[in-house]
């Protein structure tokens, strides 16, 4: 009986040991188990269109605490194509991807793959509309700069132009008439008016300008036709042609700038006469203006028809 009772008392004894040293053993079972694996993979940019590039990065592809890791290397899904594979080795770290050509616009699932080790890791990517081109903005618009006014060169081998000089000319001595032997007339011819062409008018001061202008003659009468012509003028501007306040001509420069234009004075007056041409520059030119008296010429065409009428009547009272 007493031996029953010491049977009993052992057992009891070693029940409350393992119940105090269980717990303890099953912390340090636990405590020196490796951690499970959590692989991870990220991609930048998470969105883009088809065809964009994009880098994908991966970590926790490992077992055993890092001691196991991918013999055969990852592999990269872009849904159901492959895009990318990283070395073999590698627990972590990045490389560089693209859009297959052609993907829908929406979400898809990239997914990293590890043969050797049985781990996965997924992440997605949106893929979106490519951008659309914006139609080039119009330049500001600059207001056209004036061109540099070069003064007009004489071609080598022309001659420079020089106005006439402004010195009177020598007068004009009528033909004598001969002798008559007639009667004398009672009545007293008319004056012979001279001929002398009246003086050159003083030249107005020249204009200031910001270059020369070439007339076709450096002298005109009633009736010539006179024609300018410049250069170094804004293409396509208008051309106005002034002297002493008035309009005499105008036109439109081309697109070198230059000009062709007739001169028309409204009234002539001898003397000369300075021309500016208006157009975006200042250029000048003088043209000299001659006159000649009508009245001498029908004076001295009038004496000469009196003296014959009085020759022919002198022949008729004699015979």
């Amino acid at each position: 009986m007493r031996t029953g009772s010491r049977a009993i008392a052992a057992l009891s004894g070693g029940f409350a040991v393992l119940l105090v040293v269980a717990p303890f053993a099953d912390a340090q079972t636990s405590s020196s188990q490796p951690p499970l694996p959590n692989p991870q993979v990220a991609v930048s940019p998470a969105s883009g269109p088809a065809g964009s590039s994009f880098t994908i990065s991966w970590s926790g592809f490992s077992r055993n605490g890092g001691e196991s890791l991918c013999k055969t290397g990852i592999t990269f899904e872009f849904g159901e194509t492959r895009v990318a594979n990283a070395a073999p080795g590698l627990a972590s770290g990045s490389v560089a991807a693209q859009v297959p050509a052609g993907t829908a616009v929406g979400a898809h699932t990239i997914t990293g793959t590890c043969p050797s080790l049985e781990l996965t890791a997924q992440t997605r990517f949106q893929v979106t509309l490519p951008p659309t081109s914006n139609p080039p903005s119009d330049p500001p618009s600059n207001p056209p700069s004036n061109p540099p006014v070069t003064p007009p060169v004489t071609p080598p081998g022309e001659p420079p132009v020089t106005p006439p000089s402004s010195s009177r000319r020598p007068p004009v001595t009528p033909p004598s008439r001969p002798p008559v032997s007639n009667p004398p007339v009672t009545s007293t011819p008319p004056p012979i008016p001279s001929t002398e062409l009246p003086p050159l008018s003083t030249a107005d001061p020249r204009p200031t300008a910001d270059g020369d202008m070439k007339l076709d003659r450096v002298t005109m009468s009633p009736g010539d036709t006179l024609r300018a012509t410049g250069k170094g003028c804004l293409p396509g501007a208008p051309v106005t042609l002034m002297s002493k306040g008035e309009k005499v001509g105008g036109t439109i420069a081309d697109a070198d700038g230059n000009f062709t234009a007739d001169v028309q004075f409204t009234r002539l007056e001898a003397g000369r006469h300075w021309i500016t041409a208006n157009c975006g520059v200042v250029l000048t030119a003088a043209v000299d203006q001659l006159l000649t008296s009508s009245s001498g010429g029908q004076s001295s065409s009038l004496i000469i028809l009196v003296f014959f009428v009085l020759a022919g009547v002198a022949v008729l009272r004699f015979r």
